[in-house]
């Protein structure tokens, strides 16, 4: 009988990297959560303490025609701050990022598509690529380093 082999072997420019890029490869994943996470939670903590969430219920919230704007505000809110450190410490991250997608959909079709695709117009450019990265979270959980790993359940 003939075997197919198919895992393709990595053919590497310099081989000599291999055991660098086996050792940092997995937190190239955690990075992404990382930073994702610290990008958020100054937007939390702007719609929490500073009044965000007021000038996002009279503007965009509004302009979707939502019923109850403050209450959305507010719950973007508590996503953006309770969620982010959620996210940055690998709790409960296929659900938070779940919300997080849901979220920066509502921004780029609701809200960012009207000024364009590109970032230097507040497009969707940057919520279509935040969007990117949650529906990968959503399908490959937390990471080697989560707290939903170490744990050893990931909801």
């Amino acid at each position: 009988m003939i075997e197919i082999e198919l895992v393709e072997k990595k053919r590497l420019v310099i081989p000599q990297l291999e055991v660098i890029y086996r050792r940092v490869a997995p937190l190239g994943y955690v990075l992404i959560r990382i930073v994702i996470a610290l990008i958020f939670l100054q937007d939390g903590i702007e719609k929490f303490f500073f009044g965000g969430a007021d000038r996002i219920a009279v503007g965009n919230v509004a302009k979707l025609g939502l019923a109850f704007p403050h209450v959305w505000a507010w719950t973007v809110a508590s996503l953006d701050l309770f969620g982010s450190i959620l996210l940055g410490v690998g709790l409960f991250v296929r659900p938070v990022t779940f919300a997080f997608l849901v979220q920066v959909l509502v921004i780029s079709f609701g809200i960012a598509a009207a000024r364009g695709f590109f970032w230097t117009t507040n497009g969707s450019e940057i919520t279509l690529m935040m969007a990117a990265c949650f529906a990968a979270f959503v399908l490959g959980g937390g990471g080697r380093y989560s707290i939903d790993r170490l744990i050893g359940y990931e909801f």
